[in-house]
């Protein structure tokens, strides 16, 4: 981790060999953000790349950074340009995916979930939902063939990851390669996530009830 002094030189170190200033206030304000949180870097980078475009000649701002919402608004926005790139039949299998990568808090924050990738690849997404109407968590039978299925969510789960919305690692007992999202401010960030969980709140209890 990072100490105070170390995140100030990961943000002004980079912006002053390309010839650009860093607004004091801009780098305590990051600072008080990210500092704590795991992946500190990656969260960083985020930040820096949506305050580079939003660049005011040649300074980085705390005024750029409040208006893109810090940290947090560029990771939604990543993940809401990212699904919306997605057609239909891997949008649903993008929202079985993320389902499946929370842990819901009884009386606390819901906190991220590392899966295999094989469960994750074992689901069948379900048809685009209809509007209005409650979808369940258990996904209904595809017309597509399993290994098509599971195609589909490779290319899903590819496509976050190439976002670095989703991180990827191995399981120290099995050496399975797991999935997990990769920054937890995500959970609260995307509003998308949001009520996808909200929906599937009680499916996803029993869903975990019956796999344990």
């Amino acid at each position: 981790p990072l100490t105070p002094d170390e995140l100030e030189q990961a943000i002004s170190g980079p912006a002053g060999r390309v010839g650009l200033h860093v607004e004091p206030e801009l780098a305590l304000a990051i600072g008080r953000e990210v500092g704590q949180q795991p992946g500190t870097l990656p969260l960083l980078q985020y930040a820096l790349t949506e305050l580079y475009d939003q660049r005011r000649e040649r300074t980085l701002t705390k005024a750029a950074y409040q208006s893109i919402g810090g940290v947090a608004g560029a990771l939604s926005r990543r993940a809401e340009q990212t699904y919306l790139g997605l057609d239909a039949t891997s949008q649903a299998a993008a929202r079985q995916c993320f389902l499946r990568l929370v842990t819901l808090g009884e009386g606390v924050e819901d906190t991220r979930r590392r899966a295999l990738r094989t469960e994750l690849l074992s689901l069948t997404p379900s048809p685009p939902p209809d509007p209005g109407v409650s979808q369940p968590l258990t996904p209904t039978p595809s017309p597509l063939p399993h290994p098509e299925a599971a195609g589909e969510m490779d290319s899903v789960i590819e496509s976050f990851g190439r976002a670095r919305l989703l991180s990827f690692d191995r399981d120290p007992a099995t050496r399975l390669p797991t999935v997990e999202v990769a920054h937890e401010a995500l959970l609260r960030a995307w509003s998308r996530l949001r009520g996808w969980l909200e929906e599937s709140r009680d499916d996803l209890r029993l869903q975990r009830r019956l796999a344990a």
